[in-house]
């Protein structure tokens, strides 16, 4: 039989905390939602669930919020009942039901509504975007991720003028329109990469609707592998050892910089690393990308880093503004070499030698914990956990490691297993 149970996080030293609900049914069922019922721990009953009655509270509150947790029980209770399909059940599936349910004017089912047209028919998806939901996680769409769409309808808009139109019938979205709007891509010099991604947000956008008829199989999305970098830890080190007091903007950057270098993580999930997610020397917490849950150790860089700002991490700033400065950073540190990318610009191969303090952006630091740590030769399944990596397909792809380095790696080893110089 399911229960469900209301709780709080005792831990927290929050002045009031969300209280959170488990329903439990036998041995093997256990789904979590956190509300957005909020209450001062110390004022909580944890036995009754509810207000303690010791507590001076008003009365028309302590009645208000006790029957909220009641309500949410109830409504958690009823949503299992009715669900027929048991196999599908997670906490996040009990989170969507959930706000379907207490937000159902999100969840109308609208699509027949849309416009008749190609370009309106972008412009509906956009503004409708905040309401949608990441079919992986079940979270609402990060910001980003809207971004992207609007950066694709400007360039369908500004593609259309090309052509001297103003919309298209959704039967003209066909093969030759995938073949004109690459070919516009490429002339605005793009990279295959660039252009390979405006395809997939635009088969991403078309995908949703499900009365619109479009052969979208042969739209091929370009991919290819890109020459990046990545800081070895004596690069590390020259970077640490900057001193940047009289350029403080800097300073926290290239802070929040080592922090990614030596923990793995992506930008997106640099604001949870923080005190509250450290218990006993490691992060803990769920990414934010993929929702994957990652514990990752304290380096003592990181942990020196986070006293130098009494544990209190500056506020992360925007990804392109980030990277513009750990270009400086990197400049001032000297990263002078030159490195020859090899890629696809405009539909052509190019081959370019660009200083390598130009080539350094947030995600160089994740590139860089993954390679450092695969030339320390710790196993890959160990960095993957970490990195929260779920294939070795794209775990390889961040390491960077030369020829020679790989050459001497392989050197050192035999050295040790057959006892020569």
């Amino acid at each position: 039989m399911a229960t469900v149970k209301a709780f709080i996080r005792t831990i927290s030293k929050k002045e009031y905390v969300n209280v959170r609900f488990r329903l439990t049914d036998g041995r093997n069922l256990q789904l979590f939602h956190k509300s957005e019922i909020k209450v001062d721990p110390s004022h909580f009953d944890v036995k009754a669930e509810k207000i303690k009655t010791k507590v001076l509270f008003n009365p028309a509150k302590r009645k208000d919020f006790d029957k909220s947790i009641s309500d949410r029980k109830n409504l958690i209770e009823e949503i299992y009942i009715s669900e027929t399909d048991k196999n599908k059940l997670s906490s996040v599936w009990l989170e969507q039901a959930i706000d379907k349910q207490l937000h159902q004017e999100k969840y109308i089912n609208d699509d027949i509504k849309h416009p008749s047209t190609f370009i309106k028919y972008i412009a509906y998806f956009i503004d409708k975007a905040p309401l949608r939901r990441d079919k992986t996680t079940g979270r609402l769409l990060a910001n980003n991720n809207i971004q992207k769409y609007k950066a694709t309808e400007k360039h369908l808009i500004n593609f259309a003028k090309q052509e001297n139109k103003e919309d298209y019938l959704f039967s003209e979205i066909n093969i030759d329109f995938y073949h004109r709007f690459v070919l516009y891509l490429q002339k605005l010099n793009f990279t295959q990469n660039t252009v390979g991604k405006q395809i997939r947000v635009l088969k991403t956008m078309l995908n949703d609707a499900s009365d619109i008829n479009i052969d979208m199989k042969d739209f091929k999305v370009f991919t290819e592998e890109v020459d990046n970098v990545y800081l070895n830890e004596e690069e590390l080190q020259r970077i640490k050892d900057l001193d940047l007091s009289n350029s403080p903007h800097l300073d926290r950057v290239r802070d929040s910089f080592l922090i990614l270098c030596w923990t793995g993580c992506r930008y997106s999930d640099l604001d949870k690393l923080n005190e509250d997610n450290i218990e006993n020397g490691y992060f803990t917490f769920r990414q934010q990308k993929t929702n994957t849950k990652v514990t990752i150790p304290l380096h003592t860089v990181v942990d020196e880093i986070f006293k130098k700002y009494n544990y209190q991490m500056p506020e992360p700033i925007t990804n392109q503004r980030f990277n513009e400065y750990i270009k400086d950073v990197a400049e001032i540190a000297e990263f002078n070499s030159k490195v020859a990318i090899t890629r696809t610009v405009g539909g052509k191969l190019k081959t370019e030698n660009i200083k390598k303090s130009k080539l350094i952006s947030s995600h160089t630091g994740r590139r860089s914990f993954c390679t450092n740590m695969y030339k320390q030769g710790l196993p890959t399944i160990m960095i993957m956990s970490i990195s929260g990596h779920k294939s070795e397909k794209n775990f390889l792809k961040y390491i960077k490691i030369r020829q020679d380095e790989h050459a001497s790696m392989m050197a050192e080893a035999w050295a040790k297993i057959y006892k020569f110089n």
